[in-house]
């Protein structure tokens, strides 16, 4: 974990994470950690809303302080790995670290509604797949699309229909962010209860953080 980099600030929808120094492009800035999980298991409303997709089936339950990086629809963030998150460009300090949910979603299961403020907001968070094809292209081309999600697989997913699970069990390995704040459209929990980084459950009411499963921010 390279924390030196970032600190964990009030957001105006929950938390955040946000640079504490100058960051270069192409630098390594985050590397997230979490023990690994099944599809399955990702739906348990105790720690839904801390998971993150890192393979067809399996997710990621993510720890502090990676946990609350969120969402933006023009991210300063990408993969450099399944693990680890680089600099799109020049970051200055005390600008918010984010990256695009998206480029780690393929599940056919859930959205969200984005409200990031983005000029390029897309105004609902959800796979890959349903990405512009310009979008797409342009995230392959920056190579921050996680290996798993290769093209082959986004078009397995596409003729499998919305609404269903991918059939595959290819295991994965890499990991996420999520923390809960807001609700997403995956069981309609407005809360979870969620296992922080000690095994020790926690509630989290919709008010700490940035997730992947129910960041109401985008």
């Amino acid at each position: 974990m390279i924390s030196n980099l970032y600190v964990v600030r009030p957001h105006r929808f929950g938390r955040g994470l946000f640079a504490t120094r100058l960051i270069a492009a192409g630098e390594s800035v985050l590397r997230f950690r979490g023990p690994l999980i099944d599809f399955a298991r990702s739906r348990n409303p105790r720690f839904e809303c801390f998971c993150v997709q890192v393979g067809p089936n399996s997710y990621t339950l993510t720890w502090a302080p990676e946990r609350f990086i969120n969402h933006r629809c023009e991210p300063n963030l990408g993969f450099q790995d399944a693990r680890t998150l680089r600099a799109l460009r020049e970051i200055p300090p005390s600008e918010e670290l984010t990256f695009d949910y998206s480029t780690s979603m393929a599940e056919n299961s859930w959205t969200m509604e984005c409200r990031c403020g983005s000029p390029r907001c897309r105004h609902l968070i959800g796979d890959f797949a349903g990405l512009s094809d310009d979008l797409k292209r342009r995230y392959r081309a920056l190579g921050i699309v996680p290996a798993w999600l290769s093209e082959g697989f986004e078009r397995h997913q596409m003729r499998m229909g919305l609404g269903t699970l991918v059939p595959c069990h290819q295991p994965g390995n890499g990991n996420g962010n999520g923390n809960g704040n807001g609700n997403g459209h995956h069981n309609g929990q407005p809360a979870c209860t969620a296992v922080d980084s000690v095994g020790q459950a926690q509630v989290d009411s919709g008010e700490n953080g940035g997730g992947r499963k129910s960041d109401s921010t985008g």
